[in-house]
């Protein structure tokens, strides 16, 4: 089977640890990837909410030069700066959590391009120069330098990320965008009432910009106890299913940056919660959209447009 997955933190923890992205004990490593026929992983350097200024950019950098290095190392990974051109088998996609990494210099986002860095997500749970994560108190929208920065990342040909984002930022950067935006790793408030969770209505814009979700493992974002069996984020799915969300799914596991419920344990659980879904009688050809074909498409289609 073939698996894009839209969300992980392993480079971050692995800049923190010492430790490679190839081979390790984490829930996604290069090498656990290669059992299956195809996989593409998006990887996030996470920008922690206290890292401000140069020593966010300064951490960006780092996580960059240590993935182009493993990446140069192997010979089955390769990192794709234009997704259209550039995608084999087996594929990584920088990405960055956090637009604190930018220190509200649009220069920046010039630098972020040049290191392929192809998500942005624009807040974590704080404030930025950018605008209000969802844990903010009384939070607000895009702030002066953000309404300058959406059509900036969009030029550059970086897709902006809503997961984390508080309700005033969504909107914002709804009204603001061109082009289609997403929310890599963020499940349906439907069936677990946690902030991070997406509304319906936020659901329908982001299908309606021609953007994807990733279904986030994260235990409390899929219940609100943290009891998780793969009936519980088959409600996610199908909710989203049942909003017109069939072009519109993939996956954001959010591996080594969350709390993983008993059944996930990392990238083999993956082809697990498909064999599920299949005894559950889903239909293959959707499975293959949920777990690869919406994503691949739907970057396939970002970047060609982008071209033109």
């Amino acid at each position: 089977m073939k698996v894009f997955d839209l969300h992980c933190d392993t480079l971050f923890k692995a800049n923190e640890t010492g430790k490679s992205v190839v081979r390790n004990d984490f829930e996604f490593s290069m090498e656990k990837a290669e059992s299956y026929e195809s996989y593409t992983q998006v990887m996030a350097i996470w920008i922690p909410d206290e890292y401000r200024k140069e020593r966010a950019f300064h951490l960006a950098e780092a996580c960059y030069r240590r993935l182009n290095r493993e990446v140069d190392r192997q010979n089955v990974f390769l990192k794709a700066d234009n997704y259209a051109e550039e995608k084999s088998n087996y594929t990584v996609i920088l990405s960055v959590e956090g637009g604190a990494v930018l220190s509200g210099d649009i220069e920046k986002v010039k630098v972020l391009k040049a290191m392929g860095v192809r998500f942005l997500t624009l807040t974590w749970n704080g404030s930025n120069e950018i605008g209000d994560g969802i844990l903010c108190d009384s939070p607000k929208g895009l702030t002066p330098f953000g309404r300058v920065l959406v059509p900036e990342l969009e030029r550059n040909n970086i897709i902006i990320d809503i997961s984390h984002a508080s309700e005033p930022l969504f909107y914002d950067v709804a009204e603001h965008t061109t082009k289609p935006f997403v929310a890599t790793h963020s499940n349906s408030r439907r069936y677990c009432q946690h902030k991070r969770n997406l509304t319906d209505d936020q659901f329908r814009i982001i299908c309606q910009s021609g953007g994807i979700v990733g279904l986030n493992f994260h235990k409390y974002f899929i219940t609100d106890s943290g009891k998780v069996t793969f009936l519980d984020l088959q409600k996610h799915l199908e909710h989203f299913l049942s909003l017109g969300g069939e072009n519109h799914i993939s996956l954001g596991s959010d591996f080594d940056g969350a709390e993983m419920p008993e059944c996930i344990r990392g990238v083999q659980s993956i082809g697990e919660f498909y064999n599920y879904l299949l005894s559950e009688n889903y239909n293959e050809s959707l499975l293959k959209k949920i777990f690869y074909d919406n994503a691949d498409h739907f970057l396939t289609k970002y970047d060609e447009e982008s071209m033109e």
